[in-house]
């Protein structure tokens, strides 16, 4: 066809080892800048309503605070943010294991979905409807599994064991 440029194809490399190069040769690599862009959305949503109740909105540091407290009610979403921080924490010593606690983190962080009501000591608050903070928080959660996944694949890529 006149008037196109073609663009050629490397084929003598396989896509793996494409990747592998592209992402070994970043000048800001992918897996760190989805852990700050991840951390950052997770910070902004602590000043966010996560939940909006009956009684009104319920701001995201108010359940950073006062989450951990879930498991009397089998809420156990709060302790994702745990399973994220370690997953960050043991990525460069123990890829895998960074890998599975991130994984398990944004699964356990699925329950917050199903959170329908608040305890407290006058009665209880009604969910209504999820706010901005929330979906800003499992946002920032995604980001940084993914980002811990990523780095896992580059350990492995370079030879660091589990």
């Amino acid at each position: 066809v006149q008037g196109r440029q073609t663009i050629p194809i490397l084929v003598d490399s396989s896509f793996k080892e494409t990747v592998q190069h592209m992402l070994m040769t970043a000048k800001l690599p992918l897996p760190h800048l989805g852990l700050f862009l991840g951390s950052l959305v997770w910070i902004i949503a602590l000043f966010l309503p996560v939940f909006h109740t009956t009684n009104g909105v319920v701001m995201g540091y108010w359940v950073l605070a006062t989450g951990w407290m879930g498991f009397m009610v089998f809420q156990f979403a709060w302790y994702a943010n745990l399973l994220e921080l370690l997953g960050i924490l043991l990525i460069t010593r123990h890829p895998n294991w960074a890998m599975g606690l991130a994984v398990a983190g944004i699964l356990l962080a699925g329950q917050a979905f199903w959170f329908e009501e608040i305890p407290r000591d006058t009665g209880t608050m009604h969910v209504v409807r999820l706010g901005l903070g929330f979906w800003l928080w499992y946002v920032g959660l995604l980001l940084i599994t993914f980002s811990v996944i990523l780095q896992s694949k580059r350990a492995d890529w370079n030879g660091v064991a589990s």
